[in-house]
Parts: structure tokens; C-alpha cells; sequence
């Protein structure tokens, strides 16, 4: 496995992942008698965060942060992003308001 390929397996662990799982049921013959498939939605995982910016060598406070640390940083991001996108939804609607009058 080379680095590149390590670096998108990390990637892809810290930012979460869909998943099937195939589970068959075969008769004494090896015929096919049930087959079952399922999605599963893994998180994201906060040690492959760290170590993602580990690996590209930022120097910043976030690869020192605890889980608990990066959580709480998580949680007022989303808050203010929400706000963000509350405020220019408002905005969408008065601009379309004042386009009908």
C-alpha cells in the first residue's frame, strides 16, 4: 500500500463512510437461498482527524486539541454555520418578497 493510498483510507475514515454488508445463505448444493444486503453509515472518526493534519504538518491548534476539545470547536461551527445560512435564507426571502410587490 503506498502513501497516497494510506492518506485516502485516513481521509476517508475521518470525514465518515457508507458501507454494505452482503450476507448470503447457501443450501448443501451451494445454491443461493437468501441473500441480504444492508447500508450502514460509519462516523466520522476524530483519531484519523488528528492524525490527518499530523500528516500534513500543521503546526496549529487543532492536532493538540483533546476529542472532547474538537467536539465542542464541531458544535460552534455548525451553530455558526447555521446562523450563517439562517441569515441568507431570511435575506432569499425578503429579496423574493420585494420582487412580487
Amino acid at each position: 500500500m503506498e502513501n497516497e493510498d494510506i492518506e485516502l483510507a485516513i481521509l476517508r475514515k475521518a470525514v465518515g463512510y457508507d458501507v454494505q454488508e452482503i450476507v448470503e445463505e447457501y443450501s448443501g448444493e451451494n445454491e443461493l437461498l437468501k441473500r441480504k444486503v444492508s447500508s450502514k453509515h460509519l462516523p466520522p472518526d476524530m483519531t484519523a482527524i488528528k492524525t490527518i493534519l499530523e500528516l500534513k504538518g500543521q503546526q496549529n491548534d487543532l492536532a493538540k486539541m483533546s476529542d472532547e476539545e474538537l467536539i465542542q470547536l464541531k458544535t460552534k461551527l455548525l451553530g455558526q454555520l447555521k446562523d450563517l445560512t439562517k441569515g441568507e435564507s431570511n435575506e432569499s426571502n425578503n429579496s423574493n418578497k420585494q420582487n412580487q410587490v
